[in-house]
């Protein structure tokens, strides 16, 4: 049995009671990070995990509700007695960026050892025992149109263990960037639902086999009522989808 943490929940804009991006990945005596938004130090202690325990760190891409926790939690796990190498796979435009602020935190070097490596499009990687598939989304192409930094990426990552899959988005561009990844059943989609509307999910998932699908993202406009009914309604048209979650920060679900 494989499991999620949801540590933070919350969209780009920030809202009361919701953190940041960020999920606790566990299987096979593994702990994996995917995104960093803030707090997930305090989130991390708060929910009983040791820093020390952590395997690695995976970030999809480079805005700050989904790394803004990362030089923290990178000083505090120093801090807190770690001394084996942590692996952090990001975007390959991230890496040097990543380097300067963590000397600009006096951070050059930390003492048990940072590995960074970058994702390489559709190179599906060994990481830990996992097979991590990257997918470009198209969440930072407007970006990349309007200040012609082309090397900007944005990933979602598609992660194998042992017979079990797990698709997370980070962030979309558009629903459509969920096709390459719907031809073969997944047991947990983790997908954002700030840069589509429902409509646009439940077209592009209506023929896809998925175990479990949890939304996170969602607008800070939406109260608890219209949450239930984006729940239903999702229930209702999605008929290849077993359980549908909107998850609270904290929450944890087993797959």
């Amino acid at each position: 049995m494989a499991s999620v943490t949801f540590l933070g929940t919350g969209p780009g804009n920030a809202m009361p009671g919701r953190f940041q991006s960020s999920i606790v990945f566990e299987s096979q005596d593994r702990l994996v990070l995917l995104d960093a938004g803030e707090p997930c130090t305090a989130q991390l202690l708060n929910l009983g995990y040791s820093l020390a325990d952590l395997d690695a760190i995976w970030i999809t891409h480079a805005h700050s509700d989904h790394v803004g926790g990362l030089p923290l939690l990178l000083q505090a796990s120093w801090l807190h007695g770690r001394t084996r190498a942590l692996p952090l796979g990001l975007p390959a435009h991230l890496v040097e960026p990543l380097k300067s602020w963590l000397g600009a935190v006096f951070l050059p070097e930390l003492p048990y050892g940072l590995e960074m490596f970058s994702w390489e499009v559709l190179s599906s990687q060994e990481c830990l025992g996992f097979s991590v598939t990257p997918h470009y989304t198209t969440h930072l192409a407007r970006l990349r149109e309007v200040s012609g930094y082309q090397e900007v990426e944005s990933f979602l990552l598609d992660i194998c263990d042992a017979g079990r899959r797990l698709v997370y988005t980070g962030d979309l561009g558009a629903a459509s960037d969920l096709v390459p990844v719907l031809s073969e059943p997944i047991d947990l989609l983790i997908c954002e639902l700030a840069h589509l509307s429902v409509g646009e999910l439940v077209a592009v998932l209506a023929d896809a086999k998925v175990g479990t699908l949890c939304l996170t993202h969602v607008s800070s406009e939406l109260d608890e009522g219209a949450r239930g009914e984006i729940k239903l309604r999702l229930e209702r048209e999605l008929s290849g989808v077993d359980a549908i979650y909107l998850p609270e920060d904290g929450e944890r679900v087993e797959f």
